[in-house]
């Protein structure tokens, strides 16, 4: 539809009376709260049953955010009278990233074959902050299946230094070689 509200905007108009007001944290903070709390399946069932009065939904929205700030508050209570919630995933991510923006923050995904140290891990920010030009939060797994090194990932750019990796590239240089 045409016209329609979409998780950005909400998540742009929010993003812009937090920064007014100072709290661009706090609410975010706030609204990831809420998400978690709206996905609990009996509220979520509740506020998107249609022959709820759309009155008792905002109490009850009101009454499970009740330490959320009032904008944050009617944000979401927007949200549940334009029969939209369905957006607040979206939202919360459109959020976050006009935060990571806004501060020069940018998340990276560190795969590793084994737990790295603290030290280790400042290092790499410390690496990774210098290429990108921005302060840099990892966000680590470790999946022993690249058998050792790491991947990084930092949005669609992906670096590969896994040992499977050398591997595989070493097996297909060997098979082209055999054939040659």
């Amino acid at each position: 539809m045409a016209g329609a509200p979409t998780a950005k905007r909400y998540a742009q108009a929010l993003f812009h009376l937090a920064q007014e007001q100072g709290k661009l944290e706090p609410w975010l903070a706030q609204i990831k709260d809420a998400e978690a709390a709206l996905a609990e399946p009996t509220v979520a069932t509740y506020l998107n049953l249609p022959r709820v009065a759309p009155e008792r939904k905002l109490e009850v929205l009101g009454q499970l955010l009740a330490e959320a700030d009032l904008l944050v508050r009617n944000a979401l209570g927007l949200l549940v009278s334009r029969k939209a919630l369905g957006l607040l995933p979206s939202m919360v991510d459109e959020y976050t990233h006009l935060l990571d923006e806004s501060l020069g923050r940018v998340h990276a995904e560190v795969t590793s074959a084994v737990s790295l140290s603290v030290a280790q891990q400042a290092r790499l920010q410390e690496i990774l902050g210098e290429m990108l030009q921005k302060k840099v939060v990892l966000e680590v797994k470790v999946d022993p299946e690249i058998m050792g090194g790491i991947v990084v990932r930092v949005g669609d750019q992906v670096i590969d230094g896994s040992v499977r990796m050398r591997l595989l590239g070493l097996r297909q240089r060997l098979a082209q070689q055999a054939i040659t």
